[in-house]
C-alpha cells in the first residue's frame, strides 16, 4: 500500500452486510468498551452488526496506514461527537447509509465525507426547502425522473461532508453552505467563507450512491478498493 502524501484523502468504500468486508468476529474483538456499549443499544441486529463493522474497519484502516494493531487505537471526541486521535498526524471520517459505507483517512487536519444511497425514500421537496438554497431547490425541482433523486443527494452529501470536515455537524445550518456544480456534481463550496472548504465528488463504480468529500485543504482522492 503507497503512503498518503499530505495532499491525499483515501477513500475506501466497503459493505457493511458481509464478512467479505471485515469479519464481524474481528471487529468484534476491536473495539473498546465504549463502543460495545453503543452497539449494545441498537434495537435491531442489523444496526448493530452494522455499526461494528463500520468501527472495525476504521481501525483496520487506520492500523494499515499506522502500524499499529486495531484494538490498540483510543478514540477522542469533539465537541459534536466527531471522533479523532489525540495527537496522531492521521484524520478520518466515517460514513455509511444502510449496507454502503466508506471511510475517509487523510493527513489534512480537516476531513469529512458523506454517503447516501439514490434511492434512500425521503421528502426530497420538504427537506430540498428546509435544508438548501433557493437556487440549489430550484436546480432539484427543474430535474426530471431519477435525476431529481440524483441533484438532491448529491446536494445533501456536498453539504453534510463540508458539516463533518470541521466537526461543526449540524451546528451549521445547511442552508447556510452554498455549493457550485459541474453537471450534476458538486465542485465547488462558496460558502461560508470561513474556513474555506474544497469538494470532491468520488464514483464509486457499481454503487447507486452519491459520495462527497470535503476538507479544508486543497486535496486529492484516491479510491482503494479492499
Amino acid at each position: 500500500m503507497l503512503p498518503l502524501a499530505h495532499d491525499e484523502i483515501e477513500v475506501v468504500p466497503f459493505l457493511l452486510d458481509t464478512d467479505e468486508s471485515i469479519r464481524l468476529a474481528d471487529a468484534e474483538k476491536w473495539i473498546d468498551e465504549e463502543e460495545c456499549e453503543r452497539a449494545a443499544a441498537f434495537k435491531f441486529p442489523i444496526h448493530r452488526d452494522r455499526y461494528v463493522r463500520g468501527r472495525g474497519m476504521l481501525r483496520l484502516i487506520l492500523s494499515q496506514h499506522m502500524g499499529f494493531a486495531p484494538e490498540r487505537f483510543c478514540f477522542s471526541y469533539g465537541e459534536k461527537g466527531k471522533p479523532f486521535l489525540q495527537g496522531a498526524d492521521f484524520h478520518f471520517n466515517l460514513s455509511h447509509s444502510d449496507k454502503f459505507a466508506a471511510v475517509a483517512v487523510s493527513r489534512l487536519p480537516s476531513v469529512g465525507i458523506d454517503i447516501e444511497r439514490f434511492d434512500r425514500e425521503v421528502d426530497i421537496a420538504g427537506l430540498s426547502r428546509r435544508c438548501f438554497r433557493p437556487n440549489e431547490v430550484k436546480r432539484i425541482e427543474n430535474a426530471r425522473g431519477d435525476r431529481k433523486a440524483r441533484a438532491f443527494f448529491w446536494t445533501w452529501t456536498a453539504k453534510e461532508a463540508r458539516m463533518k470536515a470541521t466537526g461543526e455537524g449540524f451546528g451549521l445550518e445547511p442552508q447556510k453552505i452554498e455549493i457550485e456544480f459541474a453537471d450534476e456534481l458538486p465542485e465547488n463550496c462558496l460558502q461560508p467563507f470561513d474556513p474555506k472548504a474544497y469538494l470532491n465528488a468520488v464514483d464509486i463504480p457499481g454503487w447507486q450512491v452519491a459520495c462527497t468529500v470535503a476538507a479544508t485543504s486543497p486535496f486529492r482522492v484516491r479510491v482503494r478498493e479492499l
